[in-house]
């Protein structure tokens, strides 16, 4: 017996039957590395937000629970992110990270309006600018895949190899972020000031 060509199924209307295959589309491949990347940028700037609630929350209430609420949100919506991120959850993070980098830019500039340090001008620190910078990139990605679209990514399942290299370059601006906030704060001898950063100089904290 000869062997027959194989052919591509036929639909009654004349297409050819398009069978899906195993390769994810290269679209949600770049999807899900993006979601790889804000999902561990959130994780990062939320280690950096603990230990200043660590360091810079004795005796101040106020400044613990601003810290410690922010750190809490940002790691819990990036391990969510990491497994689950749809629509909905990039539009919630987003809007939260932008809440917070804004916080930030408005403390170094003109001064919170309210609060223990009203109307102060806050010092720039590496720590805070470091956990700006990465609350931004989560902001923006954020904000384009929710934008981009109707859709629910899977970032460690489709990106296992991009998320592991994306992870140990995040991680380790975390954990340098995080050594040079309390560096910082041991270095100013335990806080003389029990806020986010003393507005007078305030060389010795990270925030």
């Amino acid at each position: 017996m000869s062997a027959q060509p194989r052919r591509e199924p036929i639909e009654p209307g004349g297409r050819p039957v398009v069978v899906p295959g195993k390769v994810a589309p290269r679209s949600d491949r770049e999807a899900a590395r993006v979601v790889s990347v804000i999902a561990l940028t959130s994780i990062a700037a939320g280690a950096i937000h603990a230990a200043a609630a660590a360091t810079l929350g004795r005796g101040s209430a106020q400044t613990l629970a601003f810290f410690g609420v922010v750190a809490a949100a940002e790691i819990v919506w990036g391990l969510v992110a990491l497994a689950w991120a749809p629509r909905w959850w990039l539009a919630l993070g987003a809007l939260g990270n932008a809440v917070v980098v804004s916080t930030w830019v408005v403390s170094r500039t003109v001064g919170l309006p309210v609060g223990e340090f009203a109307g102060a001008v806050l010092p720039v620190g590496f720590a805070d600018a470091l956990a700006t910078i990465l609350g931004a990139v989560t902001a923006v990605g954020a904000a384009w895949l929710a934008v981009r679209g109707p859709g629910q990514y899977r970032s460690a399942a489709r990106a296992r190899g991009f998320a592991l290299a994306a992870a140990i370059v995040i991680g380790a601006l975390g954990i340098t972020g995080v050594l040079s906030q309390s560096g910082a704060f041991a270095s100013s001898g335990g806080g003389g000031q029990n806020g986010p950063t003393a507005p007078n100089g305030g060389g010795g904290y990270g925030y």
